[in-house]
C-alpha cells in the first residue's frame, strides 16, 4: 500500500489581507459620508433667538448673568503661585486672621526667639529612600517633610517631623517612632 500525499492548495491566498483592506476602505468611506452629512446640515440653535425674559413687577429679580459670558468682569484669581515664582516678585504676607490674638506689647525692641523642636528620622543621600520612609510614616499617621541640604559639597535629604512647640510633644512622638523601629534624633532650633 502506498500512501499518497495530497497537498491542498487554496485558490485564494491572502484572503485575510484582502478582507482587512476592504474593511478599511469601507470604514473610511462611511466616516467620510458621516462628516459630509453633518457638515451639510445646518447646526442646531444657530437660526433661532432665545426668548427675551420679561419680568413684571412683583415677579422677582431678573436672572443673574453667569460668569464667563462676554462683557463680564474677570473673576478674581485665588491662586498666587505664579506671582511668587523665583525672579518674579516677593510673596505678599497674609494679614493676621481675626482668630489670632493680638501680640502683647513688649518693652524690648528685639522679639524673643521661639524655640522649635524637630525630630529627624533620617538623612539620606538618595531622595527615593527619604520618600520611602516619608510614605511609611504617612501610613502610620505621622506627617513628615523632606529637606534638601548641601553639606561639604554633597546633597543630603533630611526627613523631619515637626515643628513641636513643646519638648514633651516631640518626646512622645519620638517614643512612638522608637516603638515602630524608627530611631529619631531631637533637633532644637530658635526662630
Amino acid at each position: 500500500m502506498k500512501a499518497t500525499q495530497h497537498t491542498a492548495r487554496h485558490p485564494s491566498r491572502g484572503g485575510t489581507l484582502v478582507g482587512m483592506f476592504i474593511g478599511l476602505v469601507l470604514g473610511v468611506v462611511i466616516a467620510a459620508a458621516v462628516v459630509w452629512y453633518t457638515k451639510r446640515m445646518e447646526a442646531p440653535f444657530t437660526g433661532t433667538t432665545p426668548p427675551a425674559h420679561t419680568v413684571s413687577p412683583g415677579q422677582g429679580q431678573p436672572p443673574v448673568s453667569l460668569p464667563g459670558k462676554p462683557g463680564d468682569a474677570a473673576p478674581e484669581t485665588r491662586f498666587q503661585f505664579y506671582d511668587i515664582l523665583p525672579g518674579r516678585t516677593d510673596p505678599v504676607p497674609q494679614p493676621p486672621s481675626a482668630t489670632t490674638p493680638p501680640a502683647a506689647p513688649s518693652t524690648s525692641t528685639a522679639p524673643m526667639p521661639v524655640k522649635q523642636h524637630y525630630l529627624q528620622a533620617g538623612s539620606f543621600s538618595d531622595p527615593q529612600e527619604a520618600d520611602n520612609l516619608k510614605a511609611t510614616l504617612a501610613m502610620r499617621g505621622m506627617e513628615a517633610h523632606v529637606q534638601q541640604v548641601m553639606v561639604g559639597g554633597n546633597t543630603f535629604f533630611r526627613l523631619r517631623l515637626g515643628p513641636y512647640s513643646k519638648i514633651d510633644d516631640a518626646s512622645r512622638v519620638r517614643a512612638q517612632l522608637a516603638q515602630q523601629g524608627v530611631e529619631a534624633m531631637l533637633i532644637n532650633t530658635e526662630e
